[in-house]
Parts: structure tokens; sequence; C-alpha cells
């Protein structure tokens, strides 16, 4: 399965690099306040850039403050979304990014009823999304039955390759232990660190702005995600490097993924 990580109807938007380099490679400061501010209110739903609640009653405290999902994406919230419109564009900057990809989803589903179906998918976000909010990273996509989180190290810190390999293992530790109506839920995960061009995409029409990734080590990313078994965390050694714990990596081998020009090595972590 070709799992690129963001939508064929969407186009690749240019410009604004600084500024965009600045978000998510080094961290903007008035952004970051916002980040801090609003993670402190109650809230599962959020924005996708400053973490404002977009439900609920952290919904409402937000609304107080005149933030509200926006009425174009109800994945940002009204302020986000218009400096998106207003600024669109994007930047090549250092990343971690994680697959959470359910393993065998047709076959699940033909024993399963449509709504029961639906109800997995949604308990599986449910369990990842808060997950990957306290690491530090946020959700790039939904793409089918995968997950798709990254690391930014402006939006998540220096240590963004730690953080991910870290909440790799929450991930994996909290979905080994969810049943739905007595089923497992079978995910494998991948974790990659490499470089990307992370940046607005536009719908037909420029009508609708979203955030995605674009370059060589985000497929790769995916690719590796295809490897993993069920419950398997599957870590290449550019995220081990990256997150300072290359001498925890066990059961290191070279995998020749589709597509990819070179194997790329990886394995699994020894927690201390």
């Amino acid at each position: 399965m070709n799992k690129i990580p963001f939508a064929t109807d969407f186009t690749r938007q240019d410009g604004n690099e600084e500024l965009w380099y600045q978000v998510f490679q080094l961290g903007h400061p008035v952004l970051a306040r916002k980040q801090r501010l609003y993670a402190m209110l109650p809230g599962r739903d959020r924005c996708k850039m400053c973490y404002a609640p977009l439900n609920g009653f952290g919904g409402w405290l937000a609304k107080r403050l005149g933030l509200e999902p926006s009425n174009r994406n109800p994945l940002f919230c009204n302020a986000c979304d218009g400096f998106l419109q207003a600024f669109p564009g994007g930047a090549e900057v250092d990343l971690a990014i994680m697959f959470c990809d359910l393993r065998g989803s047709v076959e699940l589903s033909s024993g399963m009823s449509p709504k029961e179906f639906k109800d997995l998918i949604v308990t599986m976000r449910e369990t990842i999304i808060p997950a990957l909010w306290r690491s530090e990273g946020f959700v790039l996509q939904f793409q089918g039955d995968s997950i798709i989180g990254v690391w930014p190290p402006g939006f998540s810190g220096p240590d963004y390759a730690k953080k991910a390999v870290d909440a790799g293992f929450r991930i994996s530790e909290l979905l080994n232990t969810l049943t739905i109506n007595g089923r497992k839920v079978p995910v494998g995960i991948s974790i990659h660190a490499g470089r990307a061009y992370l940046g607005t995409v536009a719908s037909v029409g420029n009508d609708l702005q979203e955030v995605s990734a674009f370059g060589y080590d985000v497929n790769v990313a995916a690719r590796l995600s295809d490897a993993a078994t069920v419950g398997e965390v599957l870590i290449s050694e550019a995220a081990f490097t990256a997150a300072g714990r290359l001498e925890d990596a066990v059961d290191m081998q070279s995998f020749d993924l589709k597509g990819m020009n070179a194997a790329v090595r990886a394995g699994h972590l020894t927690r201390r």
C-alpha cells in the first residue's frame, strides 16, 4: 500500500519559508506562549497548531478568548486557520515521524459491522492522540486506518526524537491492553527521524489549507511501518541516533523497503 501522508487532491504550497522555519525548526515565541497557555485548559480535541481545546468545557473557555473550531477546517481553531490562509508555505526542517498502522483491517472489517469497525478506529485514535499530545508531538494526518504523528523541534524541543521514541512505546503499551468487543487492536508502529518539507497544502481552488510533510524520509517512515509486525515498534537507526539512544538499540537489521534506493537499518529499543 502506498501510504503518502497527504491527499492527492491537495497540492503543496511554497512561500514564507523564514516564518515556517522558525515555527517548525526553531519555535515561534508567540505560538509557543499560546501552546503553553492552551495546554493548561481541559480538552481532548485540540487545534493542531496552538493546542486550543475545540470542544467540551475547555472549548467553552477557549471560546471566551475568541477561539472556536474553524468553519473551513475543524482540525484548527479559527485563529490558526486564518494564519494558514494568510501565510501559506513551508520549510525544510528536522523532525521525527511515527506511522501507527492498523494491521489486517480488511479481514477485521469483514467480521464486524460497519459501526463496530468505526468504533474500533475511533477508539484507536482516542487512545493514541492524548499520548501524542503528552509527548509534545502532534497528529499530522489521519489516513484511513493509519495515524501519522510528527515531532518537529520547533514544537517539541531539541529532544524531539527522544520524545518520539518514548511516545512510540507508550502508545504500543496502551494499545496492547486495549480491547474492542473482546478484540485486540492489531497495530504496527514505525519511528524514523530525518529531514522533510513541512508546510501547508491547499485543496482544489485553494479554499482549504492543511499541514503536511514531503520528502524521502517521510516515505522511509511509511515503508518501515509496513515492515513492523503486530505489537512491534520498529525504530530506524537514524531515529536512535537523533534520540541519543543508539547504544540501547537491539535486533538491528537491514530492511529492503519498497521504493527506497538503499536498505534502511532498524531495530528495537531495550528500555532501561
